[in-house]
């Protein structure tokens, strides 16, 4: 707020661009991270990969399933498909888990044994 002097009626997220201010919009906020983290020598974001990554972190704080999707706006469970996809890096944070957050964890982001 004090680098863009913000106006005291405008927008919570916005930005200074030139004289004026301009509300931030999501294809700018993402246009953004790309732009830093191609900068930074980083492969580029999309938003749904923020999604996701957000989803992963409040399950590994132990944030409730139903909480989560709330929060992320889950119409369904399919963002169970992506977390699977990542259950060998996961597997070393499941492992350090208190024994009933890994457990609810585990429910969600691993395969059914048959």
């Amino acid at each position: 707020m004090a680098i863009n002097n913000l106006p005291i009626d405008g927008p919570l997220f916005a930005y200074k661009d030139g004289d004026r201010h301009k509300p931030l919009t999501k294809s700018t906020f993402i246009k953004t991270l790309k732009n830093t983290a191609k900068a930074a020598g980083y492969h580029a974001v999309q938003g749904h990969g923020i999604r996701i990554g957000a989803t992963l972190e409040y399950l590994l704080r132990g944030v409730p399933f139903e909480v989560i999707k709330v929060k992320g706006r889950w119409a369904s469970d399919a963002f169970q498909s992506y977390l699977r996809k990542h259950n060998q890096i996961l597997a070393l944070y499941i492992q350090a888990m208190p024994a009933g957050m890994a457990t609810e964890f585990t429910r969600l982001a691993m395969p059914p044994v048959r």
